[in-house]
């Protein structure tokens, strides 16, 4: 069998060994720590600069870690969630901030997309299996 002929849709092979989310150590760096710290400016009483600053930092770490780990592994969902939260990250920024006004629930409509869009980045995993060919 080739490079060529190898494909990481199966589960039990390289892809998944090398997959950081898989394992609970990296992927409690990688994404749960992030996110734990996102979902807990919910609970703090401090001011929208420094909201906005935990979650644009959030979004670029977990984009960052997806990214890799899609050259890391060939995670399907991370090729396509990995741009999504770091664009999320710049509209994060840019509406947080007030540089682009969406109005009030503008902050809110922007976080709330990015985890939709980054969800649904999980459906092509369904399709054509969890790993790219490699």
């Amino acid at each position: 069998m080739t490079d060529e002929d190898m494909t990481f849709s199966n589960g039990r092979d390289e892809g998944r060994k090398a997959d950081w989310a898989g394992r609970p150590v990296s992927f409690l760096i990688g994404w749960g720590i992030p996110l734990l710290a996102v979902l807990a400016t919910n609970f703090l009483a401090i001011p929208m600069w420094a909201i906005t600053l935990v979650w644009v930092a959030g979004f670029a770490w977990m984009g960052l870690g997806c990214v890799l780990n899609a050259r890391h592994c060939g995670r399907r969902h991370c090729f396509y969630s990995g741009p999504i939260l770091l664009l999320g990250a710049l509209a994060v920024a840019l509406v947080g901030f007030g540089i682009v006004p969406l109005g009030r629930d503008g902050f809110i409509i922007v976080v709330w997309s990015t985890f939709a869009l980054v969800l649904l980045t999980f459906v092509p995993e369904w399709i054509w299996g969890k790993y790219v060919r490699r």
